[in-house]
This record gives structure tokens, sequence and C-alpha cells, in this order.
């Protein structure tokens, strides 16, 4: 179509200017100077572009932090930062160490944490602040019971006067938000989801949904719109002309579009035919699963009409919308009926997540980048997510790590399980890296320091006797 989108602006003139001499000379003369922002994160393309631009007159000024390079999934490399002085020999770098955001206690563990990046440029981060509050590091045994921790803490908070737009939860990855959202709807807490879309509204939540709801009664008129949803996911062949002609039956014999499909292919010998027909006995099938525990049987749907293989063959979004299941098959299991967990649904896919003043944010780490809250809470911060067991980039998740603890202003708390989605957990090693005395096992309630905290749990011991 002849026509450009943002990669063909970056590619195309940095082909050109590799290409033709005169071309990038035209550019490179109407710059006396160059500033490039965010320099941790840029791609390959863009650090050809800057130094085509800049190759004649040699003034590239580079502002960035090494230990926040996060996005090497996006093709960001970190080595472009961190090599700019071998590149740039007559270059000096500057490091802008004072911070002005954090107090003592958040900087210090956020130093101890990327510290053990050994590439790094090198730089420690201080501030005229004072220490503050240390970083509270709370254990729960479950997912449900963090979330309701959580929740109560948060209203606590706002009890003692701190404004809920102040107050963030972060997280590594989205699935974790499903257990808040529901803790936080129940505790009337408005809440916003950034960069996000709230759990029950997720297409592969929906169509999961549909699947049940069209194999609990797939005779029935009430399923018509779950059967348009998932009769081409995976697909089968099913497109626009062929859906016309199933509700055209449909509407004559006063049919469900299943069965009215369960018709028009009985006979058809095509390729699209096999498969209707296939999903068709798979929800025969699965009809009579109807005793199975919801939580299972939900799982045997998805594995039995090959939505789990198209997720498996996805890459990152169906990682991730294998992670958004397992959470959909594990809180199914807490209902007896279809109708129970469909009403829930309903109410979860009502729920208000408008943006504006008086909500706590809620959005992942790589989302909070760049901001900045008065109280932050880091939710998740197991071996087995954070940085993971067989992590494929140790070194980011650690700046990522360095990113979340720097996005608070007066506290920041760290929670996690020893037990979510079926298996045990330990706790981050991140946490570990922390020193002892910025940090402080349990909520600190009304102690604003270590100290004065270690106080009031010795005083009260004594008065239990302990």
């Amino acid at each position: 179509m002849n026509c450009a989108d943002f990669g063909d602006l970056l590619l195309w003139p940095t082909v050109t200017m590799l290409r033709d001499e005169q071309y990038r000379l035209d550019w490179s003369r109407r710059f006396d100077a160059i500033l490039a922002d965010e320099f941790q994160d840029v791609n390959r393309l863009q650090y050809l572009w800057l130094k085509l631009l800049s190759r004649d007159h040699g003034e590239l000024f580079a502002v960035g932090d090494d230990d926040q390079s996060i996005y090497s999934w996006r093709g960001a490399s970190v080595g472009f930062i961190r090599d700019f002085q071998r590149e740039f020999p007559l270059g000096r770098m500057i490091p802008l160490e004072q911070n002005f955001r954090s107090t003592g206690h958040i900087l210090a563990a956020a130093n101890s944490v990327v510290a053990q990046d050994r590439s790094r440029l090198g730089k420690t981060l201080f501030t005229e602040q004072g220490e503050g509050a240390p970083i509270e590091i709370v254990a729960f045994s479950g997912g449900h019971q963090e979330a309701q921790g959580l929740a109560l803490e948060i209203g606590r908070r706002q009890l003692a006067g701190v404004a809920l737009e102040d107050m963030a939860i972060l997280y590594r990855f989205n699935f974790l938000s499903r257990m808040l959202e529901e803790e936080l709807l129940r505790a009337h807490i408005p809440y916003e989801l950034v960069n996000d879309t709230a759990f029950w509204q997720r297409a592969v939540v929906k169509d999961m949904l549909a699947l049940l709801r069209l194999a609990d009664n797939p005779d029935a008129l009430q399923g018509d719109e779950a059967f348009r949803r998932v009769i081409n996911q995976p697909a089968r062949g099913v497109g626009a002309k062929t859906l016309a002609r199933i509700e055209q039956l449909a509407r004559n014999e006063a049919l469900s579009l299943f069965v009215a499909s369960e018709k028009i292919f009985a006979d058809s010998q095509s390729k699209t035919a096999e498969r209707v027909r296939a999903f068709v006995r798979m929800i025969r099938g699965e009809e009579l699963r109807g005793e199975m525990a919801l939580g299972a049987r939900m799982r045997a749907l998805a594995e039995h009409s090959g939505y789990l293989d198209m997720l498996r063959a996805g890459g990152d979004d169906g990682a991730a919308g294998l992670e958004n299941l397992d959470e959909l098959f594990s809180l199914a299991m807490e209902f007896t009926t279809v109708e129970d967990l469909f009403d829930h649904a309903a109410l979860g896919s009502g729920a208000s997540t408008e943006a504006g003043r008086g909500r706590i944010r809620l959005m992942t780490i790589h989302g909070a980048k760049g901001l900045e809250f008065e109280h932050v809470f880091l939710m998740g911060w197991e071996d087995t997510l954070f940085p993971g067991l067989s992590p494929t980039n140790l070194d980011e998740e650690r700046r990522l790590a360095y990113v979340a603890l720097t996005r608070g202003r007066k506290r920041v708390s760290i929670s996690w399980c020893a037990w979510r989605n079926g298996r045990s957990a330990d706790v981050s090693p991140f946490v570990g890296d922390i020193p002892p005395e910025a940090r402080y096992s349990g909520w600190l309630g009304k102690a604003t320091s270590r100290a004065e905290a270690l106080a009031i749990r010795a005083a009260q011991d004594e008065a239990l006797g302990i």
C-alpha cells in the first residue's frame, strides 16, 4: 500500500544513510548537536541512526541509566549505553547519583539489589531526605491471603490519611492482579488498572467462559454469542460467509447456532466440515462431564478444544494467556455450579476501573517505569515468579527489581506467598540482597522506623509474657 509504520520511519532513513553518503550529510548537517534521552532503551537501529547523524561533529549527548534497562524483549540493548565510551573515546561520563525521590532505606535496598549485576557502569544513589521507613517484607501462606492482606493494609493506610491515588500495587505479571481485583472489590476500595485489561475482560478468560457456556447447554439459544466467539478459536476455517449460512439456518428453523452447524456440516467432506464436526463432538462429549469439578472441567475443555495448544504455540503472549487461564481454573474450583461462576464473572466484569483521583493504581513493574508514588506495594516476590526458576536474563530481572523499588517515595512493601498456583515457593533471592538494616519483617503499623517498630514489638511481647 506504499505506507510506512513507525518502525519503517526509523528503518528506511537509516538504511538510506548507510547507502547514500550525500543523503546522510544532508541530514547530519542540520544538527549542531544531538541529545538522546532514555539511551538505555535504544535498539540497534536507533543506535545506528544516532551514530550516523552525529558522525561528523561528534556532539552526541546520551542521557540514560543502564540500571533501568528492562526492555530487551522488545529489542533494546543495554550494551549501547555501557559501551558508549568505547564507541566514543573522546566522550566522558557524568554520573548523577543524588536521588530526590526516595528515602535512604529504599535507595539502600535498590543499590544492593542491582549491585549484583556485575556488568553495570556503576553508581550509588544517595539522598538527603533521611533513612525513612525500612522495606516491609510480608509473608503469606497463599495468593488469597496475600490479596486479602494487601486490601486490609491499604484500607488501614487510607484511614490513617494516605490518599488512594498516592498508593500503587506493582506486580511482575498481569495475571497476579486477578485475586487483588476481587479483594479490592469486596473491600470497596476503588482501583484503576493502568495499561491493562481487567481480569474478567481479558480475551482468554472470555473465550474460556464462552466454551464453558456452550458445553453446559449447546442446544440453548442463549449460547449463540458464545458459539460466535469460540467456533474459530483456534481457527477451523469458519469465516464470515460460513457463519452467515449457519445463522440463516438457525433463524429459519429456530435452532441454536451450535445445532445449526451440526446439521449443515453433517455430511460435507470439506476440511472445514471435518474441523467443525470434531468441535461439535468435543462439545457434546464435554456436555456429559457436568459431574466434574468446575475447574477440572474447564481445563479439559481448553485442552480438548485445542485452545491450550494454540496458546502454547503463541510465544510470550500465549504464555501470558496460559497464566491467566491457570488463575481462572483455580478460581473456578471455588464454585459448585456454572451459574454461580457466571454470576460472579458478571459482577467482576461490571466493576468500574475508570481513571481519576481517589483510586489506587494497579500495574506491572514495566508499566510503572517513570512513575512515582508515596506508598508502593510489590506483590508476588517469590523465587518461582521473580526472577523465576530459570530466568532467561537474570540481570534484567534484577534491574526490574531496582526499578520497582525506586518507584516508592516514602514506603515500599514487598509481599510473597509460600504457595501459589499449586506450587510451593520461597521468597525471592532479591529480598536477601537487601541489607538487614533496610528491611523489616511484617507490617510496620504505626511505626515510622525499624527501631520504633522493633521497640513496639518488644513491648507487645513483654505484655504478653513472651
